[in-house]
């Protein structure tokens, strides 16, 4: 039980420097990094207040695309829009005219998110209609609302709000979005050249107080997972570092090729990345299966 607690806890974690910096590693000042700065677009869209107590995950679905050309198949566990509006039982999005295929980037905190892709809205928006969903107004806005979902549909954006919840979570006010937080930008730079992130939810009291893991892809057989960690300290990250390296000396060769690096500057922190395994059929084994180091860094 306390394990599977753990894996609980966790879970956002197991969710610049460009990939061939990995080497060298990185600090947590300003990057200039390009997909550090369409990550931090895409979280833009979710406000600091519907991140609290959520995890957030950003998708580059196109990029993903991109890298299965040929028929790989190493990224269907970690390359999918995992939104609760695709994976919910109380929506069916291809009934509705929406298909995983139309969307590029996806950005949610769990219970609300945005696509962004190419979308026929007059047939969303037809098939919402007849499969019993209301035309509602909301802060100026047309929205269509059922059984506890909200939807805003454009032809090249849909916002969502699951469970009850409105779109409130992904229309922040100025200067009231992640992407305006100094943690998670700290982050974004760290992580580099990710088509997909996790980040964890925060909690300013713990040792680590915000952390992800980030997929990185130099193409569809050069994956690589990356962790960077915020802790309270310097001595705190130091000790993070030597605890991450000790779970890779102690669990070879599952970890090898691992670098670890101590996050300097105004946010201090740890990172880690693992190259994925030659012979691994899935990339992303940081998230969904070896979770040793996420665990390392829990226990501080």
């Amino acid at each position: 039980m306390r394990r599977a607690r753990e894996r609980f806890r966790i879970g956002g974690i197991a969710f610049a420097c460009l990939l061939s910096a990995l080497t060298t590693g990185c600090s947590s000042g300003p990057g200039g990094d390009d997909s550090a700065s369409a990550l931090m677009d895409a979280v833009g869209h979710i406000s600091t207040a519907g991140a609290q107590g959520a995890q957030v995950s950003y998708l580059d679905a196109a990029r993903v695309r991109s890298l299965e050309k040929g028929g790989s198949q190493r990224f269907r566990a970690v390359g999918q829009a995992g939104s609760p509006l695709l994976t919910g039982y109380r929506f069916n999005a291809h009934a509705y005219g929406l298909d995983p295929a139309m969307i590029d980037t996806d950005v949610t905190n769990g219970y609300a998110g945005r696509w962004q892709g190419s979308f026929d809205a007059g047939r969303v928006t037809a098939k919402l209609k007849a499969g019993g969903f209301a035309r509602r107004a909301w802060h100026g806005e047309t929205v269509w609302a059922k059984d506890g979902i909200t939807l805003q549909v454009a032809k090249d954006e849909i916002s969502f709000g699951y469970a009850g919840k409105d779109l409130s979570a992904v229309r922040p006010a100025k200067g009231k979005s992640v992407a305006d937080d100094p943690d998670y930008r700290a982050l974004g730079d760290c992580l580099g050249d990710v088509y997909r992130v996790d980040f964890g939810g925060r909690n300013p009291k713990d040792p680590v107080r915000l952390s992800a893991t980030g997929q990185l892809a130099k193409s569809a057989k050069q994956t690589s997972g990356v962790i960077c960690a915020l802790t309270d300290g310097k001595r705190t990250a130091e000790r993070a570092a030597e605890r991450l390296k000790s779970v890779i000396h102690q669990r070879a060769p599952r970890f090898d090729g691992a670098k670890v690096t101590v996050l300097t500057g105004d946010s201090p922190g740890v990172k880690v990345t693992v190259p994925d395994r030659p012979g691994d059929k899935r990339a992303g084994r940081l998230l969904i299966s070896d979770i040793d180091l996420q665990l390392a860094l829990s226990r501080l």
